[in-house]
Formats: C-alpha cells, structure tokens, sequence
C-alpha cells in the first residue's frame, strides 16, 4: 500500500493534502502496526472486487444504477476497509493505482481519482446517519477525505489531463462521469456539500474527539484547503460547476466562505500575513503599494519636522489622509475581502482615544512630561500584552502568540501615528487656543511650526494612547476580536 510508483505525478498534490493538516493528530491514537493494518484491508484484489459493478457502467448511462451501486458498495465495506480509507487515505490512493496497473489499465490521474472518489462517497454515504460510537468518531474525518477528494478536479481547471475540450468526442474523462454520464453539475453539488459538511466540522472542532487536541495551525491548513491549494490566492479554486476544460475564477461563494473563513478563524488567531496573501487581487496589489508608499513618506516627513521647523508636519499629515483616502478607495474597489487585512477597528477606537486625550486640561501638549517616554512604553507594553494573552486565548501557541501579536501590535502602531498626525496638526489645532494665556505657554497651533522636538514628544504621547484606547476598548466589543472587521451584521450561517 505504500508504493507510490504507479501514482501518476497529477496525484501528488492530493497525496500532499490527504496527509497534512489533522491527518497526523488523528492516526496519534491508532497502534503502531496500523499501516500493516490498512494494508491487510485493502489489496488490489480487494479494490478490483469492491469496484467492479461501478467499473461495469463506466461506457454507459445507467439512469441511477450508479446511485444503487454506490449503496451495495457502502454496505459491501467491512470496518476495517473504512478505517483504512478515513485515517489512511493516502495508502488505498496509492493501492488503487497499483490495482489499476495490476489489472493492465493504465492509471492516469482521472481514473484513479474515480475509483478513490467512489470509495470515498461509499464511506460518507455509510457513516451519514449511522449513531453507533464508530460512526461518530469515523464522521469527522469521513467528511475530511470526501470533500478532499471530491474537489480535486476542481483544483485543475484547464489542465488538458483532466478535461478535454468541447467537441472531442473520443476521450470522455473521469470526473464528467463520476456519477454517470454528463454527471459533472451533480459533482459540483456534492463537492459543495462535502465543503460545508467539512466546514461545520471545522468550525467546532472541539466537539470531536479525533479533532480536539489538534493543533490549531493544522486546522487553519484544513480550513485553507477549503478555497484554496495553498496560503496564496493565486492557488484559489472554484467550485463552480462550468466547464472543466477552461479556468474559472472562484465565484461569490467562494469568497463568501473565504471571509467566514477569515474572519471567524484567521483573523481572531491574527494571521495577518496570511490574510493578506488569501486576499485579492491576485499578483501585485497597486492599492496596497500606494498606502504603504504613503504612510511611509508621511513618517518620513514627520521624522524630519523633528529637526526642522516649517510646515512639514503639516505635509506628513497630508499624506496621511491621502492613504486613508487610498485605503478607502481600495476598499469600495476591492470589497470586503480585500478590506478584512486593514485593522479597521483600531483606527475606529483610537480616534476616540484622541479625543478624549484632547479633552484633558491644563493643554498637556505645552509642557510635555519629562518621563513622556516611560508613559508611551508602558501604554505600549500593556496594549502588547492584552493582545499576547487574546491570541494565546484563542489556542495559538506560546511563541506563535508573542510574534504574532507583535505584528497586530505593529499594524495599530502604524494606525495610531497615522491618526494622531491627522487629528493633532489638521484637526485639533483648529480648534484649540492660537494665542494662549499665558502668552509663553505653547498653543498647538504653533506647536508644529516652532517645536519640532517637543512636537515629536507630543506626537509619540497620543501614538501610545491612540493604540492602547484602540487595544483596551476591544472589551467592548463583546464576542467581536480586535481584528474583526468593520461591520456588525452578517447574512450566513456557514451553511
């Protein structure tokens, strides 16, 4: 069962996915022989005899007669054969490709998928509404290697050998007549199925115990794999049940579960990076680019209105709009996919924290503390800490959650500064006092033409306040993360 040499090279992606994520977690319980095990229950005799009748109607349109065998070949699996094929998925795809060459077929990757997708639907079809204590521990993964399995021709749209193209009536290619012929609209369906059978599962996890002590990066590989081949968008695939023989991009309710995806699993764990990656467009993002490009000359321009006087904080607050107006202008362009890896809520707080600083009396920005910068690092340090135990909180490792958290720490960092340039030089300063009393007492209007240092004092106090009002205020939120979106209603149920 472990000899993979008549597995064509096509497979080798789904080989990849069959044994990653909770595969390991969930074979941890199994006995030490449990690859002699699964051998001794499925040999290429066993699969060649288990298959047959389907294998019979192959060339032919039996009008639901592949609906009757798929029931005869769920009840005709023995409980070892079902407990090789969900926590081995990997060993009976490499024994159906050495029975296919035993029985002098060739095994390309369309047929050896069929025979392993038979298999598959079989065992999900047994354990759907068994209630016997091995069909609740054998459900979960069930739904794990079929939709796995189900989905993979999806994941090779346009690849020549998986479709052929319209009106090349001598090749007919296995997943067009998984179920039948012409039967690839009703794959589609049962692939949508399989994905929000496995996405429920997902999403309460620790509800099963063959899935509870998985780690959690496993889990957001599962959940990855649901939309996607990979971290990356451009591995994205469609379910849509259009042609195989062309590319397809991944429709609405791709990126509608992608978001659920995002923002009930990624984002509460803050895999920003990650986020950003899954988030379209897909190649170079020019929106992003210029953002970066902006917030970063409007740091650069308040560097140097530390060292000189004039109006270059006053620039450094322009250019800081204008990644905001970028930002949201990308946002209606892009959409709510796009939207999710921006932190929205901590430019929302923080402003309010800005206000509220504003409001102190006695006009704190004239005569700055002279430990100024033991405040900044304590309100930096306690916002940093309350994100390290949300994120450990939510079952992220130890280091995982330190660099983690450093990296939403990060992205607040930038929002804060952003902000308290705007409001401090654009917005406050039109509203406080111009000529102060006493006159000797700096007003903030005059603060960023005159002062640069002290300004620099000033702009680093409101950064560390503006980010942890934004950290602190999260508690607010109720159930909703730090790193939530920017929206209250929601119109799925993960169905």
């Amino acid at each position: 069962m472990n000899d993979s040499s008549h597995l064509p090279s096509e497979l080798r992606g789904l080989l990849t996915r069959l044994v990653g994520g909770v595969y390991e977690v969930a074979n941890s319980s199994r006995p030490n022989d449990r690859e002699d095990r699964d051998r001794d229950a499925f040999s290429d005799a066993d699969i060649l005899t288990l298959l047959d009748p389907l294998i019979d109607l192959e060339d032919k349109d039996p009008q639901g007669r592949y609906s009757t065998e798929l029931k005869r070949l769920s009840r005709r699996l023995k409980r070892e054969q079902l407990i090789a094929l969900l926590y081995g998925p990997d060993g009976v795809l490499k024994t159906i490709a050495s029975a296919m060459a035993s029985d002098s077929d060739t095994p390309t990757a369309p047929r050896v998928w069929l025979w392993m997708c038979w298999l598959t639907e079989a065992a999900a079809r047994r354990l759907k509404k068994a209630d016997t204590l091995d069909a609740t521990l054998l459900r979960p993964l069930a739904r794990r290697v079929r939709f796995l399995v189900l989905s993979e021709p999806f994941r090779h749209r346009g690849d020549s050998e998986w479709a052929s193209p319209p009106g090349n009536l001598e090749q007919v290619l296995a997943p067009d007549r998984a179920f039948g012929q012409a039967s690839w609209p009703h794959l589609a369906l049962l692939v949508e199925e399989a994905r929000r059978d496995w996405l429920h599962t997902l999403d309460a996890y620790q509800s099963y115990p063959r899935l509870a002590s998985a780690r959690i990066d496993d889990i957001d590989e599962e959940l990855v794999l649901t939309v996607a081949d990979d971290w990356s968008h451009d591995q994205r695939f469609s379910s849509t049940h259009a042609a195989l023989h062309e590319p397809h991009d991944p429709t609405v309710r791709d990126n509608a579960l992608l978001g659920d995806i995002i923002n009930r699993h990624l984002l509460p764990r803050f895999r920003l990076l990650h986020v950003a990656r899954l988030a379209p467009p897909a190649g170079h993002d020019h929106w992003r680019s210029a953002i970066f490009t902006l917030a970063g000359a409007a740091l650069g321009l308040a560097v140097i209105g530390g060292f000189a006087n004039g109006y270059w904080f006053h620039a450094g607050a322009l250019l800081a709009s204008l990644a905001y107006a970028v930002l949201i202008a990308g946002v209606v362009k892009r959409g709510p996919l796009w939207a999710a890896q921006w932190l929205f809520r901590f430019p929302a707080a923080g402003v309010f924290g800005l206000f509220a600083l504003l409001a102190l009396p006695k006009n704190w920005w004239a005569d700055p503390h002279p430990h100024w910068m033991v405040a900044a690092l304590v309100l930096a340090f306690g916002a940093y800490g309350y994100l390290v135990v949300e994120v450990r909180n939510h079952n992220v490792g130890g280091a995982a959650s330190a660099k983690r958290a450093l990296g939403v720490l990060a992205a607040g960092t930038v929002h804060a500064f952003l902000l308290s340039l705007i409001v401090l030089v654009s917005v406050a300063a039109t509203y406080t006092e111009a000529n102060p009393d006493p006159p000797d007492r700096i007003s903030l209007h005059n603060l960023w033409h005159t002062h640069g240092g002290t300004a620099w004092q000033v702009l680093a106090t409101a950064t560390a306040w503006s980010l942890a009002v934004g950290v602190f205020s999260q508690i607010l939120w109720d159930d909703r993360p730090i790193t939530a979106p920017l929206a209250h209603l929601t119109w799925r149920d993960g169905g």
